[in-house]
């Protein structure tokens, strides 16, 4: 059953728009492993074979020499976090959706970028990242929710046109990541959505399976 169908609307929103997910894996050893990662959320609808898929997927790029890539050849399971920290309005590390949701446009910010500052920025010519998106998040804004996903991993074969296929998705929603998605020894994985576990800053917590 898609996730738009047993998930709620606030918690498909937030696995649509967080930059980054951490992805959970274990070796065959049952040593367990946790990686930061660009990817992209895709309905069941848009997958490659909307017909043979039965879930909605999460779609992500690694590498064949990586750790987490053999933890998930030895054991598909794994365990995908997301909280909505970097979910806020107007934040300008939001990132793209298939969905057309639109990214911020730098242009309607108070960042100045030939100062490098806005609001009561430090005076940098070239200000981080993290520095960005502590002069812009509002607290205010956020949900203060998290989401822990349970999901089966599967490698996509990457001579397959399905492999292209969400490698293109990957860069519409993660301009900036190429390097880690067009690499000569990367693949694409997809992982089946199972079951979620959300919970709030009041530590209420609600299971979806």
């Amino acid at each position: 059953m898609p996730c738009t169908e047993k998930f709620p609307g606030h918690l498909i929103h937030l696995i649509k728009t967080s930059k980054y997910v951490h992805v959970g894996t274990c070796s065959k050893d049952c040593i367990p492993s946790v990686s930061l990662m660009n990817y992209t959320y895709i309905p069941k609808s848009s997958t490659f074979d909307p017909e043979s898929e039965t879930n909605d997927l999460i779609i992500f790029a690694t590498n064949k020499d990586s750790q987490k890539f053999q933890n998930m050849v030895d054991n598909p399971t794994v365990s995908l976090l997301f909280h909505d920290w970097i979910t806020a309005n107007n934040l300008s590390v939001r990132k793209a959706s298939i969905s057309q949701t639109p990214t911020p446009d730098p242009s309607t910010t108070n960042l100045d970028p030939a100062s490098g500052t806005g609001g009561g920025a430090i005076p940098n010519s070239h200000p981080s990242k993290l520095l960005n998106l502590l002069q812009e998040l509002n607290q205010a804004e956020l949900n203060q929710m998290s989401a822990n996903i349970r999901g089966h991993a599967k490698i996509v074969d990457p001579a397959s046109k399905e492999s292209n296929y969400y490698k293109q998705l990957l860069l519409k929603t993660n301009p900036d990541a190429e390097v880690f998605i067009l690499g000569d020894n990367t693949v694409i994985v997809k992982v089946k959505i199972v079951s979620a576990k959300v919970t709030d800053s009041e530590n209420n917590t609600s299971v979806y399976k």
